[in-house]
């Protein structure tokens, strides 16, 4: 099925706004370094509700929310051109964030995720946030799919993104870690096509009571304690990922009879070619469920050589360095080569988990892809589930199959460094 091609792009500050069917007023504005105060004081209060779902950290809860970290939340989504994040008020008060991560204008996707102040939590609130910024995405971002990876222990926010309308499409093996462990996360999904007519909203909305939303200045002053946080941001994230960068700067390999030749770690990704008998071609198209795909992820792979002849090539596309995981891509020059290059996925795939230290390795794969979904199988990957409606580089709706491989590390030690993903519910 060909789609029409819209460009989606992150939009400049914006607030939306609703008037629940309990008569609070939500409104979605993008945060304020003003908000430092209220966002640790829920967060504090409300540890227990929170931390066991939201993002690994070798920090203690208290030292996860100073100003130093809220400010470089802020500088973060204010500068991050696929995040979109706003602070949701109920009547005017802070209560909560639903953000926007990993939006890409290829796929026309992005994940979601929220949290909320529990003294507002059960009321519906969380889902007319949600509502609110999913039609955003879908109308004026123009995306065409959103995912909610839910961790599998999280049962109301399972049950809220149920009521909201996502559908269950994986169970993804430790896909992220949460609460000092990796744990298994249920990947939910939305398209744009499974969107009643007058939008999610209006479900949770009071249509007459019409919002009339009066211009509020942004705080986008930088003190000079701000602005050096900032900087630190940049240095520290730069500094997490440096060792693993160093380590991709690889010479080229010998494995069997074949020669690996690196790709650049920091080159543009690994492109696809346009097959058009595409059911033996080695390639996946892979869906991102990461929101952090686009802040610590870059493309790393090897050109796949044997007696001088160019095979293909294997990589990752990206590989997080930070959240270590990545995402197989494969790519062949012909079906002949297929054996090869099984051969330097299997070594790629060692190289990720000893030297690396990668927990996780994904792909997705056609779900009429045989040769690929074989080639996936044995590497020792296990099909986890399908996503449906995938936006491809040709401007077409695929069915997608979700294929995994996670680290035999014998433990469920949680090396994530992470804290500004949350899920889906109240």
């Amino acid at each position: 099925m060909s789609i029409p091609r819209t460009h989606p792009v992150k939009q400049g500050p914006t607030e939306l706004a609703a008037v629940a069917r309990t008569g609070e007023v939500i409104r979605l504005r993008p945060p304020r370094f003003s908000d430092y105060r209220d966002w640790r004081r829920i967060r504090l209060r409300d540890r227990a509700v929170i931390e066991p779902f939201w993002a690994s950290s070798p920090l203690s809860w208290e030292a996860r929310h100073t100003q130093d970290e809220w400010v470089q939340e802020c500088m973060h989504l204010r500068s991050d051109r696929r995040s979109l994040g706003f602070v949701i008020e109920v009547d005017g008060r802070f209560a909560g964030q639903v953000n926007l991560f990993g939006i890409d204008s290829v796929s026309r996707s992005a994940e979601l995720g929220i949290w909320m102040d529990s003294a507002v939590g059960g009321r519906v609130i969380g889902h007319l946030a949600v509502s609110i910024l999913m039609d955003h995405a879908f109308t004026t971002l123009g995306l065409y799919r959103l995912t909610a990876p839910i961790c599998v222990e999280n049962l109301p926010a399972s049950r809220g993104a149920d009521r909201i309308g996502f559908v269950r499409e994986a169970t993804m093996k430790k896909s992220f870690g949460a609460g000092g462990r990796r744990k298994d996360h249920i990947l939910f999904a939305m398209t744009a096509d499974r969107v009643p007519g007058e939008g999610l909203t209006a479900r949770w909305s009071d249509p007459t009571a019409p919002v009339i939303r009066p211009p509020q200045p942004v705080d986008r002053r930088i003190s000079p304690r701000n602005l050096a946080t900032s900087c630190r941001f940049v240095l520290g994230t730069a500094k997490r990922i440096a060792p693993g960068r160093a380590a991709l700067q690889a010479a080229p390999a010998h494995v069997g009879g074949l020669i690996l030749r690196p790709v650049h770690a920091l080159s543009p990704p690994l492109r696809r070619r346009r097959r058009e008998d595409e059911g033996g071609v080695l390639e996946g198209v892979w869906q991102p469920t990461s929101p952090w795909a686009g802040w610590s992820g870059h493309a790393f792979g090897y050109r796949v050589e044997q007696n001088g002849v160019h095979l293909g090539t294997v990589g990752f596309e990206p590989v997080d360095l930070v959240r270590h995981d990545a995402t197989l891509r494969v790519d062949a020059t012909g079906d002949d080569s297929h054996r090869a290059l099984l051969q330097a996925a299997a070594w790629l795939l060692d190289r990720a988990f000893e030297v690396l230290h990668i927990e996780r390795v994904q792909t997705g794969v056609d779900s009429c892809n045989a040769a690929a979904a074989g080639f996936a199988k044995a590497l020792g990957f296990a099909l986890e589930g399908r996503m449906r409606g995938i936006t491809t580089r040709d401007d077409r709706l695929r069915d997608i199959d979700l294929w995994a491989k996670v680290a035999n590390t014998g433990t469920d030690s949680e090396t994530c460094r992470l804290d500004h993903a949350a899920p889906v519910g109240e």
